[in-house]
């Protein structure tokens, strides 16, 4: 793939070509974009500069992709930027997510070979001291043949100058609350293990099509938590139809591990590998007919914002609406973020659908 070299004096402009709006959500936008040069096909994600939190969590996530640079399974960065009016990034353009997917397909047969592939990515993403704190389907994505993880913004370092971070209680949740740990729904600090149960209910959610808690309705978000904790502690995954005894087991595992624990990766890896043999078969684990709600359509379709007229959505982007940042999210952001070779200064012109004009 060509390198892009960015010069700091370089407008935006005569680099990328900004193509069409994929989606857009509560943490900012997500553009098609073209290299001019080479004309490669590109991704850009940016925020308003007066969305000062948003604008911290992008530049968090900035960090975060340069540590996770050249690794698969995972977003990568090609170049970064700032002017008076945006921050954004530009990231490799993938496929579809796997609610897409699953929405277009139907419900997956099988969930253990598409658990497997996210399960070393979460090895991976753990081994750099890095926690994701929002799996759900809209965050996986497929790219050339492979599940990929993307959108860092909530994530977290847990490793901090070699140590792991202190548990606290009393956090505001963080992350989704349709897939959110019991713990998180707690408020307690997230660590690996609140990932990896996430993963758990993200998994029969594919397989089913829907959860037991997916139609709590309720202004109050403490009430609407305090239910769905209630639900998931109460949760007997035999009771749900075709879910492989082995998602059982792992969430039982899970679910036990201790804020600190070290989790045994291999244990789970070859617990899934059990059931599941063949290497990509993504493409043939579908329902063949959906087997979907209609009162959880509904809920969808409240839950992902509508493509602008005029857009192609065949690849939009959804960003669920249920996805909270926890009001200790400030309090994490407190710090200057500081970015080694972060592009500042680059100026959009008028003509660019990103340019936004100072009051």
């Amino acid at each position: 793939m060509i390198s892009i070299q960015k010069s700091f004096k370089e407008p935006a402009s005569s680099s990328y070509q900004f193509l069409d709006k994929l989606g857009q959500g509560a943490f900012g936008y997500i553009w098609k974009v073209r290299h001019i040069s080479s004309g490669q096909i590109y991704a850009c994600k940016l925020v308003k500069n007066q969305m000062r939190k948003e604008k911290k969590l992008l530049l968090r996530e900035i960090q975060i992709l340069y540590q996770l640079k050249g690794k698969k399974g995972f977003t990568q960065l090609f170049a970064s930027g700032s002017d008076l009016n945006n921050t954004y990034f530009v990231m490799n353009l993938m496929g579809e997510n796997l609610e897409q997917i699953r929405q277009s397909k139907g419900n997956f047969n099988k969930i253990l070979p598409i658990g497997l592939e996210i399960l070393q990515l979460l090895k991976e993403l753990h081994s750099e001291g890095v926690i994701h704190r929002d799996i759900k389907p809209e965050n996986f994505v497929m790219h050339q043949g492979r599940v990929n993880l993307i959108d860092f913004g909530l994530s977290k370092k847990y490793i901090i100058n070699g140590s792991h971070i202190n548990y606290r209680e009393n956090k505001g949740m963080i992350g989704t609350a349709r897939y959110a740990s019991i713990n998180a729904l707690k408020g307690i600090e997230q660590s690996r293990r609140d990932d990896l149960e996430s993963l758990g209910y993200m998994l029969i959610y594919l397989h089913q099509g829907d959860l037991p808690w997916s139609n709590i309705y309720n202004q109050d978000k403490e009430i609407r938590y305090s239910k769905i904790k209630k639900m998931k502690k109460s949760l007997k995954l035999d009771t749900l139809f075709g879910l492989p005894i082995q998602l059982s087991i792992f969430m039982d595992y899970v679910k036990d591990l201790q804020f600190e624990e070290d989790p045994d990766y291999d244990y789970m890896i070859s617990l899934f590998q059990q059931a599941e043999k063949s290497s990509r078969v993504i493409s043939h684990n579908y329902s063949s007919k959906p087997i979907i709600k209609l009162r959880s359509i509904l809920t969808q379709r409240r839950s992902v914002r509508s493509p602008s007229k005029g857009v192609n959505s065949s690849r939009k982007i959804s960003f669920e609406d249920g996805t909270s940042e926890g009001s200790e999210i400030d309090e994490e952001l407190c710090n200057s973020i500081q970015l080694k070779h972060f592009v500042v200064g680059i100026k959009q012109p008028t003509s660019s659908p990103i340019y936004v004009k100072c009051k």
